[in-house]
């Protein structure tokens, strides 16, 4: 009977039961190799794509060895449905693996400049630098094209070239700073403005100028091509109106934070006759000559230099239904727009990958659950991750993580929208990440029921101001939101124009609890902009540049956002049961003055200022309401009341541990419990995890309780 029962399970046992495949890739191989096994490699991974669907490999759990080189993609990886069974695509026994939008030039093919034209526009003094490179002779005839960015546009990037991983950028001036708008003839919605400048001597014979800059606002940037020049009047014209069109500049290099008015300059790229520095280039697309300086130690090119440029714009996409996705361990670069992208998608995972050098995102993934960016070093793109999930009429999580990641000079070209991480929807998490260097902001959040903590977030909004480290506006409905366990810092004012935060709350931004953060040298720490019910408790403000909070009632004063708020509310179902169980002072918005700040609770944080003696800067007369900002318990510390400032380390001592105590105020969350738990980015090039230690002597104690 034993025998029996074992022979019928043996017989069913295939029909339900997957087994493990390995699919090998590697640049050596050939597809018309079967690919199971480590000798006969397929040469692609769209090859290894179709051997998914294959006989005896669908339905099983497959693993796609990605064997050491470069894989370079001639069209986007494209998944179109879904696996019963997980499918990982990973570097072989964690070998280098560089999977490219682009295609490597030998350096054997640049020359000095020859082209006569060329010689006449490039600055004297580097001639000897810069080389140049026929891209058709390097079978290269794809350029692209110059297209407008900046502001939360979607960027498809041109062309761009990338010397042993490090992007070069296009020929600009000035090259750090900005120039003034001195004069708009045709008023702000014209496209002619003058300038100051004797550097546009040389920019007679440029082939495609563009101008790049904060032109209206210091928020708000845009790119746009020279439509006319004229360098006798100082003028110019551009093709197509900006953002929210033009004005005179006031930007002062010297003394950036004391000006208030905003936007106004400007920059000029893609110019020949300023390629003055290392890592500069320009492609001149009538002839496929590529001038650049190499961005190398030794400013030249060797037969060792990896020289890639971009071609295709996607790298991976998947259709709505793919789920059952892995990618991990290697390299994902040089493509013209996003990294990993797709749309309705389940159970998706990314780790332990270095995606780099991109036109636009990371990763890029809408109206999904269940997906995992983790681990992960991104680098040199226009904005990291961006997770859309969840359903907000129903309020069901979406169950997506972006955790334990390192992000950083993720606005390589534009500014303002290209985040580390956005998060939009129900139930997404951020936690665990190290985000810093960005143009704008670091954590941008939209939604319900969000949780953001344990991130080490610092030096945003380098290029902008009137912005967030963290920042989500124009939502009365987006509720149950948590921003707690992060240390945020060095996010002050650098430009023309409002202040910065480390969290803004913007355009009436409302109900969002904000607790046992660390914040320091921030310009403000923390901005109500004019929102209502957030809750502000047990954090740490040190050292703000202007004040540790600063609070506003713009719903009051202008009104300019109400139409907008209430379109966003009519679109969810605020009064059922569901949503006035979980959200109740949300579902009495309407009858009790819905403009109005009401419910804002700022209560139990210790702080220390230079500035003075106050914890709220109030923006507005008559703000001094309990029913619109109850402030009360707040700790007045000094500097020796935490364990050493200097050492990022704000432990209680003194006064501030016995207040702390009273008020069962825990510890701060030290620096070392904060940011990525594990290694980052693939094997071949993980480092350890920068540790804090302190080793100061704290001095005496001081400290008292205010309001």
């Amino acid at each position: 009977m034993t025998w029996v029962v074992a022979l019928c399970l043996g017989l069913l046992l295939p029909l339900g039961h997957s087994k493990t495949v390995h699919i090998y890739v590697s640049p050596k191989g050939s597809d018309g190799n079967s690919g199971l096994d480590a000798a006969h490699p397929v040469a692609t991974l769209d090859k290894a794509r179709q051997l998914l669907d294959s006989s005896g490999i669908k339905d099983n759990t497959v693993y796609v060895e990605l064997m050491g080189g470069y894989h370079n993609l001639q069209s986007t990886l494209h998944f179109t449905h879904a696996y019963s069974q997980p499918v990982t695509f990973r570097a072989y026994k964690d070998q280098e693996v560089h999977v490219t939008g682009g295609k490597q030039i030998s350096a054997n093919l640049f020359t000095k400049v020859t082209d006569t034209d060329a010689l006449k526009m490039l600055p004297s003094n580097v001639i000897s630098k810069v080389v140049q490179v026929h891209l058709p002779s390097a079978g290269i005839t794809d350029y692209g094209t110059m297209s407008k960015f900046g502001t939360y546009y979607s960027r498809t990037s041109w062309l761009e070239i990338f010397i042993n991983g490090e992007p070069a950028r296009l020929a600009q001036f000035p090259n750090d700073i900005f120039l003034n708008i001195v004069s708009v003839p045709l008023g702000q919605h014209g496209k002619t403005f003058t300038y100051k400048t004797p550097e546009d001597s040389k920019w007679a014979h440029e082939k495609e100028p563009w101008g790049y800059g904060y032109w209206m606002y210091s928020w708000s940037d845009d790119a746009t091509k020279i439509g006319h020049l004229d360098t006798q009047k100082h003028q110019m014209t551009i093709v197509n109106e900006t953002n929210y069109g033009l004005r005179v500049g006031h930007y002062n290099p010297i003394h950036l934070a004391y000006a208030d008015n905003q936007g106004g300059y400007f920059r000029m790229i893609n110019m020949l006759s300023e390629l003055d520095l290392p890592g500069e280039f320009f492609l001149d697309r009538s002839n496929g000559n590529l001038y650049i300086w190499p961005n190398t130690k030794t400013g030249t090119l060797a037969s060792s230099d990896i020289i890639t440029v971009s071609l295709i714009d996607d790298c991976i996409s998947m259709d709505p239904g793919v789920n059952n996705l892995n990618f991990e361990g290697f390299t994902l670069e040089a493509c013209r727009r996003n990294g990993i992208t797709g749309n309705g998608l389940n159970n998706i995972n990314v780790q332990n990958m270095d995606i780099k050098n991109l036109g636009s995102y990371g990763v890029d993934i809408r109206a999904s659950s269940n997906i995992t960016v983790s681990r992960c070093d991104i680098h040199y793109t226009n904005g990291g991750v961006s997770l859309y999930g969840g359903d907000r009429i129903t309020l069901t999580p979406s169950s997506n993580v972006v955790e334990d990641n390192h992000i950083w000079m993720f606005a390589r070209v534009g500014g303002t929208g290209y985040n580390a991480i956005t998060i939009d929807g129900v139930g997404n998490v951020a936690r665990y990440n190290h985000l810093h260097d960005g143009q704008y902001t670091g954590l941008m959040w939209r939604g319900n029921d969000n949780i953001m903590e344990y991130n080490h977030i610092h030096h945003m909004c380098v290029n902008s101001t009137d912005c967030g480290g963290v920042h989500s506006g124009r939502d009365w409905a987006a509720r149950g939101n948590v921003i707690r366990y992060n240390h945020i810092h060095h996010v002050i004012k650098r430009m023309p124009g409002a202040e910065n935060r480390g969290i803004m709350l913007d355009d009436m931004y409302s109900s969002v609890l904000i607790e046992h953060n660390v914040f320091y040298k921030n310009q403000y720490h923390v901005n109500i902009g004019g929102g209502r019910d957030n809750i502000v408790r047990h954090n740490v403000f040190y050292d703000a540049v202007d004040f540790p909070l600063n609070v506003d009632f713009r719903g009051i004063l202008y009104n300019t956002t109400g139409g907008n708020l209430y379109a966003k509310l009519a679109t969810v179902p605020y009064k059922t049961k569901l949503w006035s169980e979980r959200y109740p002072k949300l579902a009495v918005i309407d009858s009790n003055h819905p403009m109005y700040p009401m419910g804002n609770l700022i209560y139990e944080n210790a702080f220390y200022n230079k500035r003075g003696p106050g914890i709220v800067q109030f923006h507005g007369n008559g703000l001094e309401k309990k029913e619109y900002y109850d402030i009360y318990d707040n700790f007045k510390a000094s500097p020796a009341d935490f364990w050493s400032p200097s050492e990022h380390d704000y432990r209680f001592r003194c006064s501030a541990e016995t207040w702390a105590k009273q008020n069962s105020f825990p510890q701060p969350i030290d620096i070392n419990a904060i940011g990525p738990r594990q290694p980052t980015g693939p094997k071949y090039m993980q480092k350890a995890i920068q540790q804090y230690h302190s080793t100061s002597h704290p001095a005496s104690c001081s400290g008292s309780i205010i309001g």
